[in-house]
């Protein structure tokens, strides 16, 4: 039987029997976990306003004794994002960048990276004076993807080494995670179409923090190259998609 404190998002959160309720949560030391808090519907004092989609908790985890399951003693809320979850749209996007963590499922090797930059973006929902773009939950997949050990590089062309920037008609090679120039295209696998604008929004993305994201350059020609290279990135190397509101396997 162990006790520990971990601070943590929480995903999701159901109920059962009369008091109980499972709560799913991201936090930096177990990635995704499901703990159950017993009598939480009773206990005002163990879980005050704790318990909510959205909400950053210092919790203490214990397990059963046997270890078969972990187990919420107590939380303390540390942050509820009351701004973010007022206005729809940044709600919406929160709720999108929240189910693609928990699709994900980062387990200990990936839990601190994937919980940091899930807190950074709900900060950024939170604080900016202006609503982000509505392709902010579009570029969290992606950064989700390159910080979970799938980082692809749009700096160069992978064979030839020519750079980005003086590439014309540049191509991204799906499977290799890689910038392909058209002289050096492959002829077998998945190949979409990568301007300069586009090699280049998404190679200062891999190296961005949610905060700047902003500033990227979205013109109309990146932000359809942009979409089409990430869905199918993530699509290939997570296993993921969206379908009918949900994140599903592929």
């Amino acid at each position: 039987c162990m006790e520990l404190t971990e601070k943590a998002l929480v995903l999701k959160v159901g109920r059962f029997r009369e008091n109980d309720a499972w709560v799913r949560c991201l936090g930096p030391g177990h990635g995704v976990f499901t703990a159950f808090a017993f009598g939480a519907a009773r206990s005002r004092r163990r879980f005050c306003g704790c318990l909510d989609t959205l909400n950053l908790v210092l919790f203490q985890v214990g397990s059963s004794k046997r270890g078969a399951y972990l187990t919420l003693e107590e939380g303390t809320l540390l942050h509820g994002f009351p701004a973010l979850k007022a206005e729809s749209s940044r709600l919406g996007m929160a709720v999108n960048c929240l189910k693609f963590a928990e699709a994900v499922e980062a387990g200990p090797a990936g839990a601190k990276t994937a919980f940091e930059l899930l807190l950074d973006s709900l900060q950024v929902l939170e604080e900016s004076s202006e609503p982000p773009t509505d392709v902010f939950p579009l570029f969290f997949r992606a950064k989700t993807a390159f910080e979970q050990g799938f980082g692809p590089d749009f700096a160069a062309c992978h064979v030839c080494g020519k750079p980005a920037e003086e590439m014309e008609s540049g191509f991204f090679v799906v499977e290799k995670g890689r910038l392909s120039c058209a002289a050096c295209r492959p002829t077998v696998g998945l190949c979409l179409p990568a301007s300069a604008g586009t090699a280049l929004t998404l190679d200062r993305l891999g190296r961005s923090r949610p905060a700047e994201w902003a500033r990227l350059d979205m013109g109309g020609l990146v932000r359809r190259q942009c979409y089409e290279i990430i869905e199918r990135f993530v699509a290939y190397h997570l296993g993921l998609t969206w379908d009918g509101g949900r994140f599903r396997k592929v």
